[in-house]
């Protein structure tokens, strides 16, 4: 956490060592400098056919070089139709689609209901600016009830996961009177210049400069069982949260009694998504509650990748049963479509006057029908019961494949929320993230789409749709040990 004081924290650089990190942040990108040259090269040499090649080019020579594509893959595949779990790309390719546009597509591409929903509501009414409508209003009750908050609750919406957490920050300051936002080391929370400060994911905040203009953001350690206490590549244990109260009780508290402090919230994702799929420990929402309780502090918990089913429930925070003062949600919300929602509780809502907050695409009514169909289809019953045994058949291949395998040291699971570790020695667990690349590389020339991340860019997450056929389970598991294999054989493992 930071010991500066907020006056230390605003004050403007000097000139000069605002150009030094202007050089520092350009030269610690991605892909320092990357051209539309090197992007050719890439496409030439990458497994795809000759007209997603093509397509490939086009995109190089009229998309923005940020474009994160370009980032997760060498080329990224042009992809062209999908059904259910399955892509194609602008060749015909068939993928196995372990990414599920990061939990947007939650029950693949094309699931019937949805685009009977969407294709209905077309033909009544598309969009009403940020106004109320009927199946807006309907979605918000829904949300409401769903949340699990204590008491009333109020829905806001927006169209993103990060436009969702800008307005929880945003209410829970308004509401507290206080600045300050308290976020766990390796979280992601957005990419918008009003989010990047309160995400410390790993290569993220180097594109920006001068940085984030939020200067009252703190951090403390996320724990997570399998790297804590370890002395090289080490990470955190419960104890990040024994640091988290003395900072309270000091940095962010101006009385010497610690009975008084300048923190509106605690913001963390139940378990750490995009960074790699990281679990922590059941105690750690509840400790944050605790601690929330204690000081006079609201708990937002964002769950854009872990709401809606991903890890067998339908909320991420149910698994330790804490109840959250605000709600982030996005991704599988809209069915694929653009849609977010904030639930909190009444009062926080109710602190700000009409117009507090404008969002010209926000509750779309078009994504509103599809939102519908999202919450029949995960309050149904049997369904979240049969996410968690799809869950469950995928960790136990994953299990056999680990017992055959050293490289893969370890398995985060909870439902269909699965996150792998490589490491080069299982004793002393040293990340392999040259293997995971070679893996993921010759994965998806074979039609295995996966997306890689971890704090050493050694983890694998699994983000596959919520009903996902088991036979095409078995067929991605048997793909997924098959590059594993090779990449061992590769690197002498």
């Amino acid at each position: 956490m930071s010991n500066q004081t907020i006056e230390q924290i605003t004050e403007p650089l000097p000139k000069e060592q605002q150009i030094s990190q202007l050089h520092f942040a350009r030269s610690h990108t991605t892909d320092d400098y990357i051209t539309e040259a090197d992007l050719l090269a890439r496409i030439n040499s990458s497994p795809f056919g000759e007209t997603t090649k093509d397509w490939a080019q086009r995109s190089a020579q009229v998309e923005s070089l940020g474009n994160v594509g370009w980032g997760l893959f060498s080329t990224p595949p042009i992809i062209q139709r999908a059904e259910g779990s399955l892509l194609y790309d602008t060749d015909d390719k068939e993928y196995i689609d372990l990414i599920s546009g990061f939990s947007v597509s939650g029950f693949g591409n094309n699931y019937q209901p949805i685009t009977e929903a969407i294709c209905k509501q077309a033909q009544t009414l598309t969009h009403f600016f940020d106004f109320p409508h009927p199946k807006r209003i309907h979605l918000a009750e829904r949300l409401a009830k769903l949340s699990g908050i204590d008491g009333k609750a109020r829905v806001l919406f927006g169209t993103t996961g990060s436009d969702a957490i800008e307005s929880a920050v945003k209410a829970a300051r308004h509401y507290t009177g206080k600045p300050y936002v308290l976020v766990a080391k390796g979280d992601y929370h957005g990419a918008t210049s009003g989010t990047i400060a309160l995400t410390s994911r790993k290569g993220m905040n180097a594109n920006y400069f001068p940085g984030s203009s939020d200067a009252y953001v703190g951090f403390f350690g996320f724990p997570h069982e399998y790297r804590a206490g370890l002395k090289n590549f080490g990470g955190f244990g419960l104890e990040s949260i024994d640091e988290l109260e003395h900072s309270l009780k000091g940095t962010f508290s101006p009385y010497a009694d610690g009975n008084g402090n300048l923190v509106a919230a605690i913001l963390v994702e139940p378990f750490q998504s995009s960074s790699g799929y990281y679990i922590p420990p059941r105690s750690y929402l509840k400790n944050l509650r605790r601690i929330c309780d204690e000081h006079n502090i609201l708990l937002i918990l964002d769950e854009v990748q872990t709401g809606l089913g991903r890890t067998g429930k339908i909320w991420g925070f149910e698994h330790s049963e804490v109840r959250p003062d605000i709600i982030a949600v996005s991704k599988t919300l809209g069915g694929g479509l653009p849609l977010s929602a904030v639930i909190a509780s009444a009062q926080i809502f109710e602190a700000w006057n009409p117009t507090a907050h404008i969002n010209t695409q926000a509750g779309n009514a078009i994504a509103c029908a599809a939102a519908h169909v999202v919450l029949d289809t995960l309050t149904a019953p049997g369904f979240l019961d049969d996410v968690n045994r799809r869950g469950d058949r995928f960790v136990s291949g994953l299990q056999k494949i680990a017992a055959k395998h050293p490289s893969l040291g370890y398995i985060d699971h909870t439902g269909i929320y699965i996150g792998l570790e490589f490491v080069l020695d299982p004793v002393l667990k040293t990340p392999a993230p040259d293997l995971v690349s070679e893996i993921r590389a010759s994965a998806l020339s074979d039609g295995l789409f996966l997306d890689h991340g971890g704090y050493y860019g050694n983890r694998i997450p699994l983000i596959p749709a919520l009903n996902m056929p088991n036979e095409i389970i078995d067929r991605a598991l048997f793909k997924l040990e098959k590059h594993i294999g090779l990449a061992e054989e590769k690197f002498g493992i």
